[in-house]
């Protein structure tokens, strides 16, 4: 396969260190198994708080970015979407933040409108305000990551929910057990959310390249050793298949992604 430019500005922002290092691998991975060996990677870790910033990364010089597939920040951008999921659907398996003094109180949840009548929060500029809003719950769209765990305790809202690739690493940074939060033990949400590239228009030649290094990977076991590597058993660890389960939908699929499972 050729390369256009060996250049590749890679955009990884906006997102937890977690999903940083597994994405900005699983891109190595794909040029790789491409036959590409000799590109140059630029990684633009920079994080854009406002939704309109993030969603004109590619006119500031990006050629790619890994984000959840059906993204609005991005509807009538043009851009080419490679619809191959490149997480196994972790992202949508959402476990909970809480204070320990609601332990008991979230351990006896048995439906969704429980749920929604609480507030969740969310940082500002992601994807789930909307969808959780969707869904008929009560959010507080807010701020960014670094602070959600203060605005917690400060009870601005009553709980957090985060993707089960990301959500140990997060609240070991952030120190939430001596802080009094408890990661909780029971509950799971759970909605389509797959990460997927986006490539910039002018780039279609990187289209063929991550597409062909992306499903070599797949086929050969090279993806599913990266994604082990940097989620050693979480179906166990996080109890993921016994927890009580409440299944959102989400309107913001495409349309090849509309049956998307996950392959946990």
């Amino acid at each position: 396969m050729i390369i256009k430019e060996k250049k590749i500005h890679f955009w990884n922002g906006n997102k937890s260190a977690t999903r940083r290092n597994y994405e900005k691998q699983l891109l190595t991975l794909c040029l790789q198994e491409a036959g590409i060996t000799d590109a140059d990677i630029i990684v633009d870790e920079c994080d854009y708080p406002v939704a309109e910033d993030e969603g004109n990364v590619f006119s500031n010089g990006c050629d790619l970015l890994v984000s959840v597939a059906g993204n609005q920040k991005f509807s009538g951008k043009p851009t080419t979407i490679i619809e191959i999921p490149v997480c196994r659907g972790v992202l949508g398996h959402r476990l909970l933040v809480i204070p320990q003094k609601q332990a008991e109180y979230f351990a006896n949840i048995n439906n969704i409108h429980q749920l929604q009548q609480m507030t969740i929060g969310i940082p500002a500029t992601w994807a789930d305000a909307d969808l959780f809003r969707h869904n008929g719950f009560t959010v507080s769209e807010k701020g960014s990551l670094d602070d959600l765990f203060m605005r917690l305790l400060d009870r601005e809202f009553d709980y957090i929910a985060l993707g089960a690739n990301e959500i140990e690493s997060i609240f070991e940074q952030f120190n939430g057990e001596k802080k009094g939060l408890l990661l909780e033990p029971t509950i799971l949400i759970y909605y389509s959310l797959p990460l997927v590239f986006y490539i910039h228009p002018h780039r279609q030649d990187l289209v063929s390249i991550i597409k062909s290094g992306l499903t070599t990977a797949i086929a050969n076991g090279k993806h599913e050793s990266l994604f082990e590597e940097h989620h050693p058993d979480l179906i166990n660890r996080l109890a993921l298949r016994t927890r009580t389960a409440f299944r959102l939908t989400n309107p913001y699929l495409p349309s090849q992604l509309k049956n998307f499972r996950p392959k946990l």
